[in-house]
């Protein structure tokens, strides 16, 4: 069962998900910018950036671009810590010859794919499109790179093969590429419950509900789309029937 692999694969690599805390180092500064804000466990940009002014897009733009740069680090060490237990990978030589390299393939991405959502949003939202519309273009779009972070470390593709590998995965497994999508959007109306619950009796809802998305949901996800993408190599089947017993 991928699901309870994922939790014992989670608990296993639990120093790993910690790590993700780091990232809490940015709420101040994305707190202290206009057009920015903690919420729904993870920091949102507003989709104004057309009317705001250019130096404060700039300085928005390039504080998102470090915490990305971090964030793929994390990402990638999350991937690759379920990867090593499930092929024992030998961990010495890949964290200190390729970890580098997976994490600026992914960064390379999400600092684009960043540029290009915040730019699409804004337009949209000047054309008067409806926020709801423009929140579903931008999940939709969020949704066809599901994969991408296990095709880049488990594959050790360039860029380009690793997002073709992405889509073929997605359009083979269309069962499990929902059922996450669900799985997600129903983490995300929990921690916001949570949010608002933790908000009604004080006033840091949000900081607790960021840190449970960053130490918990976001790597967990990650775990659970490893152990997913992973039954591509039959021995996943030996490291859950090891992982049973």
């Amino acid at each position: 069962m991928d699901f309870v692999a994922a939790i014992r694969a989670y608990a296993d690599n639990f120093s790993t998900a910690l790590a993700f805390a780091l990232l809490l180092v940015f709420v101040l500064p994305f707190g202290a910018i206009s057009n920015s804000f903690i919420s729904s466990g993870t920091v949102l940009l507003g989709y104004g950036f057309l009317n705001q002014p250019l130096l404060d897009s700039i300085i928005l733009l390039l504080l998102a671009t470090v915490f990305l740069f971090f964030y793929s680090i994390l990402i990638c060490l999350m991937v690759l810590a379920v990867r090593r237990d499930v092929s024992s990978v030998k961990t010495n030589y890949y964290l200190s010859e390729k970890i580098h390299k997976f994490a600026v393939k992914y960064f390379k991405f999400l600092a684009v794919f960043t540029i290009i959502c915040a730019l699409l949003s804004s337009v949209l939202v000047e054309l008067n499109v409806p926020i709801v519309l423009v929140n579903v273009v931008i999940f939709a779009l969020s949704a066809i790179f599901l994969f991408l972070p296990q095709t880049i470390v488990v594959d050790e593709e360039g860029l380009g093969a690793s997002i073709l590998t992405n889509w073929e995965f997605i359009a083979k497994n269309v069962p499990s590429f929902v059922f996450l999508l669900l799985f997600g959007i129903f983490s995300v109306f929990v921690v916001v419950v949570f949010e608002f619950a933790v908000d009604y009796f004080f006033a840091f809802g949000s900081f607790i509900s960021l840190l449970f998305s960053l130490v918990v949901l976001v790597p967990f996800l990650e775990v659970l789309k490893t152990m997913i993408y992973m039954k591509r190599f039959s021995i996943i089947e030996r490291y859950e029937n090891q992982a049973s017993h």
